[in-house]
């Protein structure tokens, strides 16, 4: 399967629909109040979540395993210290909330 493919790019937007689903489902169960600037972040997140693959990838195809592997390395602590700052500000109740209110009137 090449990257240029149709059935790549299919894959990945099945991917990218599945983790959103996923993510709506997720903050639904927790009672996340979910505002359009925090699934910007959390978009923003996935993005640069999925490029580190990317890089790394194209880095080892390019025949540059060393910094590959530094890619993803650093790329994927990047990515965990980022998502779980990201957890946190969707956690988030506001001022004045109960911890078992919603957030919906």
């Amino acid at each position: 399967m090449s990257a240029d493919g149709p059935l790549f790019w299919m894959t990945l937007g099945v991917i990218a629909v599945l983790s959103g689903a996923a993510l709506w489902s997720f903050a639904d169960r927790r009672g996340w109040k979910m505002t359009w600037w925090k699934w910007a972040l959390a978009v923003l997140w996935y993005a640069l979540f999925s490029t580190t693959f990317f890089a790394a990838g194209t880095l080892v195809g390019e025949l540059e395993p060393r910094a590959g592997l530094r890619v993803l390395l650093v790329g994927l602590f990047l990515s965990l210290v980022l998502g779980v700052g990201l957890v946190r500000v969707l956690a988030h109740r506001g001022r004045g909330a109960t911890p078992g209110e919603t957030g919906e009137a």
